[in-house]
């Protein structure tokens, strides 16, 4: 089938969460001869019909599998991701089924943003960009402008079961449909947990020290002093103990200016007595700042928080180095893998909760991502890979992205779906079958939200955890999502991109004191940048009316 060619128009969704997978293996459209109008906003493409071998332009098998015949098409694949190897073991399982090549070019997160602008300002640039690179300004910028992102719906509807589903489930189209009626990603659609990202503290380290699970700022400062002085994870070294650190790509350190009343995400936006408030210039953002700096200046806090990249971050917690960190779960950082017992690591609860500390509520459940999975125009054939995707989405190839392939590390059973103990296996296949391993797990993959698999040997749920400690002291609401007025998408990129840029270099200056927070003139210096950048300009599209004092 030709490319279709549809006018640069609106952008793909963003939420707040992962998505799962579909479970629906069945209903595809079989082909008549002619060919069928699909309707594209305002204007129409034509979707050629099935030949007498079942084939679309003679190349790609409308329904079942494989897809096409062996070594008939590859598509390339750009994205960010952690793992060493850059082999998975889904995506050989794919090519197996579907004949469809992949040609998968990974780079870690903290260079990908970069290859990506110098990959679309060269023209040389994927067939499919995905992860977490993508952005809901790159998607109206390269989408909506440019045309470089191409609109997808027409092809689910004719070709995609399995995403047709998701796209029904409640709630998930409207997100996924930008104002001019496209829908420009691959969905990413599940379950999710209130909280993503929170710190965690050793709990062997707090009893090393004799000292008990902190409730208020003052008390987590004498905690990681105490860390930094007593030899907390008793190696020996006295000098070695990192008290605190973060995810070097989701520090999240301003959230926790909720434990000073106003909550706040990575943008500066955050939830006040219910309302939705840019905190980002507020006095309580500098109190935060100013009290995390004497952190910082006492050598409570890693040298690198700003610096480091991944691999650092993972290399030091595995040392045993970090009393706490801020990170999605506490085995990304520490090296002790999930087990039936919890770690030694503890959730660490919000804190000042009697004197107003609070923290965002990051979902209600359920999140849509909108900017995980673009098809370009480069994509000589773009229904295929809609395609390989949709049987990527069916419900044991969701499995297989998110536990293991079934038959190797989940088994069908009479009662559901069974995960065995991959303690058994060898070294060589708990590394093979690890979760990083398993599929690029930035790109969308799916499991119904109600999915649940039956555990042979239960982990430690962590999350769960977090969640009961934390639903006491969250927002009762979230940031909500938003879409750009289409006459507004070139000013709101040129803008977020300065603004949210300048935020996070200047919040790195004011800890770090290279700026001093406490300083009227320099903290005065940084608000007017921010207004200078067209701070108002960028509240107002996004539909925030309040910038909290």
């Amino acid at each position: 089938m030709k490319r279709k060619t549809v006018a640069a128009l609106l952008t793909v969704v963003m939420c707040a969460s992962l998505l799962a997978g579909c479970g629906s293996d069945s209903g595809s459209t079989s082909g008549n001869s002619g060919e069928k109008e699909a309707s594209s906003g305002s204007e129409t493409t034509t979707l050629p019909e099935a030949d007498e071998d079942g084939k679309i332009d003679g190349l790609m098998y409308a329904e079942g599998l494989p897809i096409v015949d062996e070594g008939a098409y590859e598509f390339s694949i750009m994205c960010d991701d952690s793992s060493e190897s850059g082999e998975f073991v889904m995506l050989d399982i794919f090519k197996e089924q579907t004949n469809v090549d992949i040609d998968l070019r990974i780079f870690p997160n903290e260079t990908a943003t970069e290859r990506l602008n110098l990959d679309l300002n060269s023209g040389d640039y994927a067939d499919v960009i995905g992860g977490w690179i993508l952005s809901d300004s790159m998607i109206l910028t390269y989408g909506v402008n440019q045309g470089v992102f191409i609109p997808l719906e027409d092809y689910f509807e004719e070709y995609c079961p399995n995403i047709s589903a998701i796209l029904d489930l409640p709630g998930v189209r409207e997100q996924m449909t930008a104002p001019d009626g496209h829908i420009y990603t691959i969905p990413y659609a599940c379950g999710d947990t209130s909280v993503g990202y929170s710190p965690y503290i050793n709990g062997r380290w707090l009893e090393n020290v004799g000292m008990e699970m902190p409730t208020t700022t003052e008390e987590f400062e004498e905690v990681l002093q105490a860390f930094k002085d007593q030899d907390a994870n008793g190696n020996g070294d006295a000098t070695d103990e990192i008290p605190f650190s973060a995810d070097p790509n989701n520090k999240h350190i301003e959230a926790m200016t909720g434990w000073f009343g106003l909550p706040m995400d990575k943008n500066g936006v955050g939830i006040k007595d219910e309302q939705v408030v840019y905190a980002g210039v507020s006095d309580t953002y500098r109190e935060f700042l100013s009290w995390f700096n004497s952190l910082y200046e006492k050598g409570l806090i890693d040298l690198e928080l700003f610096t480091q990249d991944s691999s650092t971050w993972e290399g030091k917690g595995n040392k045993d180095l970090y009393g706490v960190s801020i990170a999605y779960g506490s085995s990304e950082f520490s090296g002790i893998a999930q087990s039936s017992e919890k770690s030694e690591f503890d959730v660490m609860p919000v804190l000042n909760t009697d004197n107003g500390g609070i923290w965002l509520r990051d979902t209600e459940g359920f999140s849509v991502y909108r900017t995980q999975a673009v098809i370009t125009d480069n994509a000589e054939h773009p229904e295929i890979i809609c395609r390989w995707f949709d049987n990527a989405f069916a419900l044991e190839n969701g499995i297989g992205c998110n536990r293991g392939p079934v038959g190797v590390i989940v088994n069908k059973e009479d009662d559901g779906y069974h995960v065995i103990d991959t303690s058994t296996l060898s070294e060589e296949d708990q590394e093979k079958y690890s979760w990083s391993n398993l599929w690029p797990q930035s790109l969308p993959k799916y499991l119904p939200a109600d999915f649940e698999f039956v555990e042979e040997n239960p982990v430690y749920d962590e999350k769960a955890a977090m969640e009961e400690i934390y639903e006491p002291n969250l927002t009762k609401s979230v940031v909500p999502t938003f879409w750009i007025d289409l006459d507004k998408i070139d000013t709101y990129s040129d803008i977020s991109t300065a603004i949210t840029d300048y935020f996070k270099q200047q919040q790195a200056m004011f800890v770090c004191g290279e700026l001093d927070v406490d300083n009227d003139s320099d903290w005065q210096s940084y608000v007017d940048g921010l207004y200078s950048l067209g701070l108002e300009d960028w509240l107002e599209i996004r539909g925030v009316e309040t910038i909290a004092e």
